[in-house]
């Protein structure tokens, strides 16, 4: 069973045994303490609903303050009836109140604790697909070692400066999301939210998303000068100016807001950096995938094992000559074309070795060309078609591969239709009208093999 522990605040130690007596045969835990937990930024508490007894003093000052940590954790309140205090917690965050302290109301309890840890649960697995669909962070070659150590004095700069803007200097698809992200989340920020502005986003929208955290412009160019002088109040002033529509103002005083934030930029071009000038801050060169071949196979491993464990399928690997192959390959999208060409093969590959000429791309990798790879696939099945006079030997082929992949990919999800849509990169609509076309039940039951009968009973 998942560790399922609460977080509770109380003074009260009977309340607490009576809870222990009651609660832990169900499988939960309580971590009893007076007040919060000097160690409360550290990873997992965010994952620990806070229970708290509204009966202590100071009671929703710690609420508040554990809300402001761990923004998306659920918190119980607990009161003997004290309507005005439960008002207060609700107000201050509380997500669940529990009024009938004393008399003991363990059905509402358990129904509450149940949801918080199923909804936790669904978290979870968004979380394991997120992972498995944004790069990963691996530093093995020198150029991002040294971005990394650079990343690490930007969490940590010491006040007053520790919300010193970051430009992190790089191509698209080199991980400079990924390493804004991280500084984040190691800096007096993390638990507060993390803003990531790409084309088409509104400005002022962005910022008022992020405050409290951290906004991640991801491409400084298109600013352009008006939004970066707001940009520039917002470091400087932590104001931002904007009009009730969501419209930036020209105007100083009207129209301007606190918003607390820390801004971080990307910048591709050179001569973009322009737009920085009058703005004190840290660059970090971000190498592309091209300048950094030792974090390659890494990646792709990391990759290959996210994906295991997602699809809850055997473990792969990447034979000698993959690995080869990965390595001399280039990547014009960055570490996510090499994601991509990572799924692509776990699907592809019938075996739990993955080789070189599993691995497909627009075009075929190192020595092995498509046809080469359909030759030694399907070549038994290509010759038997070819005998016949009208078989339409295009059309079938290429509507079998299709109906096989649907097919291992649905058996990989289980039969769940839009894990396996998403996989594929389809949407759904698409993958039900080739599921209705190409005859597929949609069970996730791949057909077994035709038992060939003896060479001597055939005659």
């Amino acid at each position: 069973m998942a560790d399922r522990t609460v977080l509770l605040i109380s003074n009260d130690a009977a309340y607490a045994g009576f809870l222990k007596k009651n609660l832990e045969p169900s499988g939960y835990t309580f971590e009893l303490r007076e007040s919060l937990p000097a160690n409360l930024r550290r990873p997992g508490y965010e994952a620990r609903p806070l229970m708290i007894d509204l009966g202590m003093p100071r009671s929703v000052e710690i609420l508040s303050s554990f809300k402001a940590y761990h923004p998306e954790a659920s918190i119980i309140a607990v009161s003997n009836g004290n309507f005005r205090k439960m008002e207060e917690a609700l107000k201050a965050g509380a997500t669940y109140a529990v009024f009938e302290r004393n008399s003991g109301d363990l059905h509402t309890l358990k129904e509450t604790l149940r949801h918080i840890y199923e909804g936790f649960s669904a978290r979870q697995e968004l979380e394991m697909l997120r992972a498995i669909t944004e790069p990963r962070l691996v530093a093995k070659s020198a150029g991002m070692k040294t971005a990394m150590r650079l990343a690490d004095d930007a969490a940590t700069l010491p006040f007053p400066n520790a919300d010193k803007p970051v430009v992190l200097f790089g191509p698209p698809g080199s991980g400079r999301g990924l390493i804004a992200k991280y500084i984040h989340s190691s800096s007096h920020r993390a638990g507060m939210p993390f803003v990531m502005m790409k084309g088409g986003d509104m400005l002022a929208d962005s910022v008022m998303e992020a405050r409290g955290g951290t906004l991640f412009i991801k491409d400084l160019k298109a600013l352009g000068q008006e939004n970066m002088a707001l940009i520039k109040d917002l470091i400087t002033r932590k104001e931002f100016r904007f009009t009730g529509d969501g419209h930036c103002s020209d105007g100083d005083a009207p129209g301007a807001t606190g918003a607390d934030v820390r801004v971080m930029l990307g910048c591709f071009c050179p001569e973009d950096s322009d737009l920085l000038q009058g703005i004190d801050y840290m660059g970090i060169e971000v190498p592309p995938i091209e300048q950094r071949r030792e974090d390659i196979v890494p990646l792709a491993n990391s990759f290959l094992e996210e994906l295991s464990a997602f699809l809850k399928a055997g473990k792969k690997y990447f034979t000698k000559s993959a690995r080869e192959a990965l390595m001399a390959r280039e990547y014009p999208d960055g570490v996510e074309g090499l994601k991509k060409l990572v799924h692509r093969a776990y699907f592809l590959g019938t075996a739990s070795a993955i080789g070189d000429k599993d691995l497909l791309g627009s075009e075929f990798l190192g020595k092995c060309s498509f046809k080469e790879f359909l030759d030694e696939r399907l070549r038994l099945y290509l010759r038997k078609m070819s005998q016949l006079e009208r078989s339409n030997l295009y059309d079938t082929v290429v509507g079998e591969v299709e109906k096989a992949l649907i097919e291992l990919a649905l058996s990989e999800m289980g039969g769940n239709k839009l894990r396996a849509a998403k996989a594929l990169g389809m949407n759904r609509n698409t993958f039900r009208a080739k599921l209705k076309s190409l005859k597929i039940s949609g069970d996730g039951k791949r057909p077994a093999a035709a038992v060939k009968e003896p060479a001597e009973k055939q005659k």
